[in-house]
């Protein structure tokens, strides 16, 4: 019985499932542990965790920085790539009681991987925090993706509202990264007409995700904010940061950017503007599910 049990921690090991994050701060390359990475989150306005969406070891550890964020002196608020706009009142009735669970796993197009967000949703309810479903409803990025944009402008405004009052699509690093990550993804090459609509549907993720943080921190502006999103929507400062700080160019911005390979190389070598946030979370190399 001894030896099956050693076998399966041994096992459990060789899958990654207890594999830590090393969390090293981009600028001093000083390692952290979850608690003190929380501590160092409180010197930010807005924090980005950019999750690469199956990636559990991740999700732990937004469990794990949570509590450490509660503050007497700032509200937190929790904002949501997950959620979409138009679930809002099903988020806000959820997070009150109102709402039973399973109506609101009914009613907000929950994420095949929820479980991985509840305890989220959990501790806000707990707490009594706010939640932003951020996102734009994905019926309009998925048209944006087959024919651009055009129609928002068309929508009826209780339409409207659920996307960004004013879209850009930047010619920029952005793009340019987007393009190749796509092209990686697709064996053969793709029209450059269809590219730039899955761009302006990347792009206007960004910008409602973005507004939905200005117009939380204008509702509440004593509040930190931490949004959880894909990592390509937030790295190197990029996609949805880089809509926040036009719009907000005075917020303290921090940036969670999964990463893999040596810590200490990947510090050493980089320079302030190269580097993709202001933490860096190493995984093991195992993990290379790349959020969206």
């Amino acid at each position: 019985m001894k030896k099956i049990i050693v076998f399966s921690l041994l096992l459990l090991f060789g899958l990654g499932l207890f594999a830590e994050i090393r969390i090293i701060k981009a600028d001093s390359g000083l390692e952290l542990d979850p608690k003190t990475l929380s501590k160092d989150l409180k010197h930010y306005d807005v924090i980005f965790f950019g999750e690469r969406h199956e990636d559990k070891a991740l999700h732990r550890l937004q469990r794990e920085i949570l509590p450490g964020l509660l503050d007497d002196e700032r509200e937190l608020i929790l904002s949501f790539e997950m959620w979409e706009r138009d679930a809002q009142k099903a988020l806000d009735s959820f997070i009150s009681g109102e709402m039973s669970e399973a109506d609101f796993k009914k009613v907000s197009r929950i994420w095949s991987n929820y479980d991985d967000y509840r305890p989220l949703l959990i501790f806000a309810q707990k707490n009594k925090l706010k939640a932003i479903a951020a996102n734009v409803p994905r019926a309009y990025a998925s048209r944006t993706a087959k024919e651009g944009w055009d129609f928002v402008e068309y929508l009826p405004p209780e339409e409207r509202a659920w996307i960004a009052a004013k879209l850009t699509a930047p010619d920029d690093a952005y793009r340019e990264a987007f393009f190749e990550v796509m092209g990686k993804m697709n064996s053969h090459p793709m029209n450059q007409d269809n590219l730039q609509n899955m761009y302006l549907a990347q792009c206007i993720k960004d910008d409602t995700m973005a507004e939905s943080i200005v117009l939380a921190l204008k509702d509440n502006p004593k509040a930190r904010i931490i949004h959880f999103n894909g990592d390509f929507h937030s790295r190197n400062f990029l996609g949805t940061v880089s809509r926040l700080q036009n719009s907000m160019p005075d917020l303290k911005i921090a940036v969670l950017t999964p990463q893999e390979g040596d810590p200490d190389k990947e510090i050493l070598q980089s320079e302030d503007s190269s580097r993709p946030g202001t933490h860096l979370l190493f995984l093991p190399a195992s993990n290379e599910e790349e959020g969206r």
